[in-house]
């Protein structure tokens, strides 16, 4: 339980990071619709969206009506089986009658009845059953009668000779009852002028039955079967195929089938729960749960990837709290207008939905790799709530692209003018191509879109106005603030060469070096430079005391203890730090003054201070600044700017050999203190910085390359 809590206490920043992650998450998820197909059609009227494409592969399913009348048709052009029921016992049943009568009239003395006669007659019948039977005697189901006759379907009907042998027969064709059968049995005998053969009708007319009966389930059967054969589907559509064009009207003709291919997509895309009762947990939240997996996916890879290359910002709730919320407020206006567009206002195009604010707004205070990942995501998610295709979210995105790569270095309002411009040329070209790509015809591109994408660049002009307000809000700190922060005529600057010239003239030097290793490494140059303009606006309280300001020979730490010295050193940081919150200097910019000393000590004092008390164990820490380490790159190369610039003061004449170990014995000195162990600044880094330094310092000093002497020829 204590180690529980230990960790708690340790980890409770970034488990609130990540509770509000979750929060964001959940609340993405609520906002999205609980069906892909948003929009509303009515056969015979226009199509009042932007043109429909298919957003994948599918096959058009016939309507309902449809289906059900090929069922209808099939149903009425459907004949009936009746099935072949003769068996042999019911022939020999008769014929074993027919030889019994025979028997008998042999021994009646009326009759004139041989042996000879017998056989003949009972041959005679087998012959009669045979003809009849093979032609068939009928016998109708009651489902196929009618008072005036027989069911128009029996006229034709399935007869089943034997087990799969069917032939089609006229209902016409058969003996239609015992009776029909008997009398074409009496014509026969009577044909035969014998009155012998007479005793031959009543036995067999009695004992005729019917052959062909009705077979309930081979017709149910083979009904069904070909019932099932009926294909739902009528053609098939591709992805990226148009459905249907705005303005155009929702027909259902052969050709076209809109109607039908619009009902197709919206079962294809509808996700309301079925009617089969099934409420399976799965079942009933699937949308749910798949709409917060993808969207935990793609926050979770976010904060994997600001973990990794933007980790100072991690543990930050402000920072990346206020990149959430950019996303979460950002999905939910393009809920809010694709729901207008659909409900209240058909004649607003989703093209003036403004997508290049938010990678503006970030790329300001974040950078541009954080700035491509947060429009990445919001493109992939808004695809599960706009109802357009690819080629909208892909010029958006390429349009978004465009926006972060020209306000790489925007410091100016032209440069946002100039941004927005580019942003809008970008959108015209981009819709221009995918409507050659998509459209069947220059006729039908929807030229009023250029006019949407007009809004769209003006309302991205909003971006420039809303960087000041986040700044206010959550403290950052943007291109154009730190250009008027580095004004020179900025109040706090002017007070500073006006009280402290020595010092103003060193950060002017300092904030040079300072952007210029910056610019090498790929740090913010900017802000390295301003951040090296205020390092030192604390020396304004006792500016004498800085051997920079001093004009004369006098030095007042001469009257002072060193341990005072010292202290007065060291309270230019934390005097500084007051004046900048004073004067409402943003954090960023104070963390330039906290931190170009880290924790290093006022060397000179401490040494001269030890040599005066030698006997003593000495406590270094009143003459130990109080930090921080430097955090990020550009706070280390103040550091280092600072020191060297300083001093580089005391080279007299120097030459290249003096400024190269000057510079790197400054540096590796800071390295050996670990004065960067908080930052993310590599060795590599390091060389560069070193390179830039000492460059500017021989162009300051104005030091010439060491040719090597040319030697005599001994020629």
């Amino acid at each position: 339980m204590k180690q529980l809590i230990t960790f708690l206490i340790n980890k409770h920043r970034l488990i609130v990071t990540y509770v509000f992650v979750l929060i964001i998450i959940a609340l993405i998820t609520l906002l999205y619709p609980r069906t892909n197909f948003k929009y509303e059609y009515e056969l015979g009227k226009p199509w009042n969206y932007e043109d429909l494409l298919a957003p994948s592969t599918f096959t058009i399913k016939k309507l309902e009506d449809s289906v059900k009348a090929e069922q209808m048709r099939l149903r009425e052009s459907f004949r009936p089986f009746y099935t072949n029921n003769l068996s042999e016992k019911m022939v020999d049943d008769i014929i074993l009658n027919v030889a019994q009568t025979y028997e008998t009239l042999k021994l009646d003395t009326n009759y004139n009845v041989s042996s000879v006669d017998s056989i003949r007659f009972t041959q005679i019948a087998r012959s009669l059953l045979d003809t009849i039977y093979n032609r068939g005697v009928i016998n109708l189901a009651d489902i196929h009668k009618q008072p005036d006759g027989v069911s128009p379907d029996i006229k034709e009907l399935n007869y089943l000779i034997r087990p799969n042998e069917i032939v089609r027969r006229s209902y016409y064709s058969f003996f239609t009852s015992p009776s029909f059968a008997c009398r074409y049995i009496e014509k026969y005998i009577k044909s035969l002028q014998d009155t012998n053969a007479l005793a031959i009708l009543p036995i067999m007319c009695e004992s005729l039955e019917a052959n062909v009966l009705f077979d309930q389930e081979k017709t149910d059967e083979i009904q069904k079967a070909l019932l099932d054969e009926i294909v739902p589907t009528d053609g098939k559509v591709v992805q990226g195929e148009i459905i249907v064009m705005q303005g155009q009207v929702v027909t259902n003709d052969s050709e076209t089938k809109i109607y039908q291919k619009l009902k197709t997509i919206e079962e294809l895309l509808s996700t309301a729960q079925s009617d089969t009762g099934n409420t399976h947990f799965l079942n009933k939240y699937r949308l749910d749960i798949g709409y917060f997996l993808i969207t935990f996916t793609l926050l979770g890879i976010f904060m994997f990837f600001m973990r990794t290359f933007a980790r100072q910002h991690i543990t930050r709730l402000r920072e990346i709290g206020f990149l959430l919320l950019a996303i979460l407020s950002f999905l939910y206006l393009v809920s809010i207008i694709t729901e207008l567009q659909q409900v209240s206002m058909p004649f607003l195009s989703l093209y003036v939905i403004p997508f290049c604010i938010v990678p503006i707004i970030v790329r300001s205070f974040f950078g541009s790799m954080v700035a491509h990942y947060v429009h990445i995501i919001i493109m992939t998610l808004s695809y599960f709530i706009i109802p357009l295709g690819f080629e909208f979210l892909l010029l958006h995105f390429i349009a978004g692209l465009v926006a972060i790569l020209t306000n790489e270095k925007t410091y100016y309002w032209s440069d946002f003018f100039r941004s927005t411009a580019l942003i809008f040329i970008t959108y015209c070209i981009g819709y221009f191509a995918l409507s050659l790509i998509y459209a069947s015809s220059i006729e039908t591109i929807k030229w009023p879109t250029f006019g949407w994408l007009v809004v769209n660049a003006l309302l991205t002009l909003l971006a420039f106005q809303l960087i000041p307000i986040f700044e206010k809000i959550f403290g950052f700190l943007s291109n154009i603030t730190l250009m008027e922060l580095g004004d020179l005529n900025n109040p706090l600057l002017k007070q500073l060469s006006q009280k402290a010239p020595g010092t103003f003239w060193h950060s002017l030097q300092v904030s040079n070096l300072a952007e210029a290793a910056s610019s090498e490494i790929g740090g913010n140059a900017m802000l390295a430079k301003v951040g090296a303009l205020y390092h030192d606006i604390g020396k304004m309280r006792n500016p004498a005391y800085f051997i920079e300001n001093q004009k004369t020979a006098l030095n007042p730490h001469d009257d002072l203890p060193y341990e005072e010295s010292a202290h007065i050193i060291i309270e230019h940081v934390t005097y500084g730090i007051e004046l900048a919150k004073k004067e409402n200097l943003p954090n960023i910019i104070i963390d330039f003054i906290r931190t170009h000393h880290g924790d290093t000590r006022t060397e000179y004092f401490y040494r001269q201070y030890i040599q005066q008390h030698p006997d003593e164990v000495i406590d270094d820490q009143p003459f130990r600044y109080p930090g921080p380490l430097p955090y990020s790159k550009e706070t280390a190369i103040v550091m280092m700017a600072d020191s060297v610039e300083a001093a580089s003061r005391s080279l007299k004449n120097p030459n290249e050999d003096d400024i190269n170990n000057l510079v790197e014995g400054i540096v590796e000195g800071k390295i050996k203190l670990n004065q960067f162990v908080n930052c993310d600044i590599s060795f590599k880094d390091i060389t560069a910085i070193k390179k830039v330094f000492k460059r500017q310092l021989r162009s300051i000093y104005h030091v010439r390359i060491s040719y090597p002497t040319l030697e005599k020829s001994t020629v």
